[in-house]
């Protein structure tokens, strides 16, 4: 009987060890059902790439952005307003200049061609009146009784006194011809004159005229370098999202400076 009772209390121990097992197995696997399954976070990096932007200002102010400075698309890199107002400026001043070189000179009159007909009329009458005096004198002396002037001064005072005024008029008669003549000459020699001052004159003018038409062409020249100057004036704006990474000046030739904007683009999320 103490055998057999023993035999009974090892299997009871057995039976209590297995179902402990047991129910050890199944808190276990209650345990573990009840607990989250673990969570894996994706993260999408942001891609990177550079964008190089070169462009031309006069004025370093005309240049709106820094480096390190963050900006959106649309945001003004560059700026042109104030050298598009000076050249405005200046396009108005040459149209004007234009203008003002393109009137015409005062026309230059011609010398009129004389007749002389005051002096030549002042020449006939003159001559003629010389002429009637010296035929006066030819008749006179055919009318003396005697060819000897010492006679005739002696019985024909009276005629030889006449005849004395006749000598006299006729030298003032050819006094007044040479001074019509003299006068003939001289408003000729005025005619040459005024021909020759008006041939410098015309030199003048043409000179003139040459002077103007390259005025008007230098300042035509001017007008449309200001012209192309006007049409490259844009304002630069930024296309992407990003960060102006650097602002490298690449040199200066006259009035224009040569600027790089590199940006670092943001893509992604």
């Amino acid at each position: 009987m103490k055998r057999n009772w023993s035999v009974v209390k090892v299997l009871g121990y057995v039976i209590l060890g297995i179902g402990a097992i047991a129910l050890t197995n199944t808190n276990t696997k209650q345990t573990q059902a009840n607990q989250p399954e673990p969570v894996t976070e994706t993260t999408t990096p942001y891609s990177r790439s550079r964008h190089i932007i070169t462009l031309t200002i006069n004025q370093l102010d005309e240049l709106k952005v820094t480096e390190g400075q963050r900006i959106n698309p649309g945001d003004i890199i560059s700026d042109r307003t104030s050298t598009k107002a000076k050249l405005l400026a200046k396009k108005e001043r040459l149209e004007t200049a234009i203008a003002q070189a393109s009137l015409p000179l005062n026309q230059l009159k011609t010398v009129p061609i004389p007749k002389f007909q005051t002096e030549l009329a002042a020449l006939k009458q003159a001559q003629f009146n010389l002429d009637v005096i010296v035929r006066e004198i030819d008749n006179f002396d055919s009318s003396l009784h005697f060819k000897d002037p010492f006679y005739s001064s002696v019985f024909e005072s009276e005629k030889i006194q006449e005849l004395a005024d006749l000598k006299r008029r006729e030298l003032e008669a050819s006094i007044n011809v040479e001074k019509a003549i003299a006068r003939l000459d001289e408003a000729k020699l005025n005619y040459q004159k005024q021909q020759y001052e008006h041939s410098l004159k015309v030199s003048d003018y043409q000179t003139s005229l040459q002077k103007q038409q390259e005025q008007i062409n230098s300042l035509q020249t001017q007008l449309d370098k200001v012209d192309e100057e006007l049409e490259t004036l844009v304002s630069v704006y930024s296309p992407y999202r990003g960060k102006v990474r650097r602002v490298k000046i690449l040199g200066q030739s006259e009035r224009d400076i040569n600027v790089e904007v590199t940006l670092d683009v943001r893509g992604g999320r």
